[in-house]
């Protein structure tokens, strides 16, 4: 028995819609890319919305000289490649490239807004059946067979509109939610701005019994006149990873603000634990500093487990009394001392790489013991409101991400909008239609000499040859429709399929062209 609500049916990708994919100009002649006029759509221009522009352009010599296919606005657009499933609307006329199929809907089925929003549903069962190692990808074979519920075609228009209002609140809500993220990270990095101005202490110096001043209170030296900068591994060898059990934890590994991801590292053997042990035995004030890539991230060491650490960071070591560890720590974090080992340091193949010699230059300025003690108090307990408020929005954000998909269930459950038993059923429809083009060829049309052929089975061939055969250069979709009918036996969709075939030939007989007075797409014999 069908879960399907009463007049929904399951349809095949196939039957809603004429398919096809794109194609690429070749790539080495300018003469179909220079000055081009005709936007040429890759996945990277598609944005699950209505898209409007394109990265790159291609002449009509391109056009054709390639499977390349115009398309008229509102056409679905569907990734098969990489990003199965990434979807769009053409808002202008256009092309693509092979990994990009396009649907141009049968109206008369189902609207365009609703076949969007049943693909961006269907999304996760499509990647599933991707295929391939390096890059996945489905082909139209797939894509065609694919089935979605189809609604009856008023009740198609009421979801597509519930939709469209409750995803545009949806999407307004993240846009605010990530604001939010932006906004804890400045409130962060205040934080210890304030701390460099003496403000977050103002109040606590006013209340002491000294009295003194920010400015009086302050030493001011190079990071190598408070602590030990130690390079874990200067002799930047490693041994072989097979076989290992401890983790050599690198700049990759600094997840979060305090926080390391150990299940990403790299693992050693216990041997070569044991003699960076001796040389190296971590302790817990110790400041582990990235030195390569994410230049800047401080915390300390993980705790109650073993590890290494790997050239990718610094030991930042205390070696005087005048200062707090977890001073040094807040201190490091700051913008401006990433901005100065940015302006001092050099560039490895592109990659940030700090100098130790650079880093023992860090200009440090650090106010008395009681001070810095007040200031990190100050500090970590501004940082763990901000934790809390974080916390909370990332419950928000996770929250929200739900209500995509859960909308989109709830709609192809038909569940979203209210049901009329008085709606035709799709199946009732799909038949009326079928039967209704099955007699638009015994219509009054255009006559064709039939004893120019001698072919009665509609396929690639007998189509091609009759193409030839057709007095004129230039025809609508329907009208190569019927007189292909009157001579061969074949149904609507096998025609379609051999038509977007033709196109698709390395020199193919037809090709489309966009006729700007009418607003239709056109087909033109390209060979006599």
């Amino acid at each position: 028995m069908s879960d399907l609500p009463n007049g929904w049916t399951k349809v095949a990708l196939a039957k809603l819609g004429s398919w096809g994919s794109g194609g690429t100009p070749k790539r080495t002649d300018s003469r179909f890319y220079l000055n081009g006029n005709i936007p040429w759509l890759v996945i990277g221009d598609l944005n699950n919305g209505v898209v409007t522009q394109s990265q790159t352009y291609i002449t009509e010599e391109g056009l054709l000289n390639s499977s390349a296919k115009l398309i008229p606005p509102n056409t679905l657009l569907i990734a098969m490649y990489g990003s199965i499933g990434k979807l769009g609307i053409t808002g202008i006329e256009c092309a693509t490239n092979q990994a990009i199929a396009f649907c141009i809907p049968d109206q008369a089925i189902i609207d365009l807004r609703y076949l969007f929003y049943a693909l961006k549903h269907s999304r996760d069962k499509l990647t599933e059946q991707g295929q391939g190692v390096a890059q996945k990808n489905i082909s139209q074979t797939i894509l065609k067979a694919h089935h979605i519920s189809v609604a009856p075609r008023r009740e198609q228009n009421l979801i597509a509109n519930k939709l469209d209002t409750l995803l545009v609140r949806v999407d307004a809500c993240r846009d605010r939610l990530i604001r939010v993220s932006f906004i804890i990270q400045q409130f962060r990095q205040a934080i210890i701005t304030a701390r460099i101005s003496g403000k977050i202490t103002q109040y606590w110096r006013s209340k002491s019994t000294k009295k003194l001043a920010y400015n009086t209170r302050k030493i001011v030296g190079k990071l190598s006149d408070f602590a030990d900068v130690i390079d874990p591994n200067p002799s930047r060898r490693y041994p072989s990873y097979k076989g290992g059990t401890i983790p050599i934890l690198a700049t990759e590994q600094m997840s979060g603000l305090n926080d390391w991801d150990t299940s990403s590292a790299k693992l050693i053997k216990s041997d070569f634990y044991e003699a960076r042990k001796a040389a190296h035995d971590f302790l817990n004030d110790d400041i582990i500093f990235a030195r390569k890539g994410r230049l800047g991230l401080a915390r300390n060491p993980p705790q109650n487990i073993r590890y290494v650490f790997s050239h990718t960071v610094f030991i930042i070591r205390v070696k005087t009394d005048n200062i707090l560890p977890s001073y040094l720590l807040w201190f490091l974090r700051q913008e401006c001392c990433i901005d100065w080992l940015l302006s001092e340091m050099n560039s490895n193949a592109g990659v940030p790489t700090l100098g130790k010699s650079v880093m023992e230059r860090l200009p440090v300025t650090i106010p008395d013991y009681a001070e810095q003690q007040e200031i990190v108090r100050c500090i970590e307990k501004l940082s763990a409101y901000a934790d809390r408020i974080e916390a909370r929005y990332q419950n928000a954000l996770t929250r929200v991400e739900q209500l995509t998909p859960t909308l989109l269930s709830k709609a192809f459950r038909g569940e979203l909008v209210p049901q009329d038993p008085n709606d035709e059923p799709v199946s009732v429809l799909l038949e009326r239609i079928r039967t209704e083009r099955a007699a638009q060829p015994n219509k009054p049309k255009r006559v064709v000499n039939r004893s120019k052929y001698k072919m009665n089975k509609m396929s690639n061939q007998s189509v091609k040859k009759l193409i030839h055969q057709l007095p004129n250069n230039t025809f609508l979709f329907n009208e190569l429709y019927s007189e292909t009918n009157k001579i061969l036996s074949g149904d609507y969709d096998l025609f379609k399929d051999i038509l977007f075939a033709l196109l698709d030939e390395s020199e193919p007989t037809i090709i489309q062209i966009f006729d700007q007075d009418t607003k239709t797409i056109c087909f033109r014999r390209r060979h006599s």
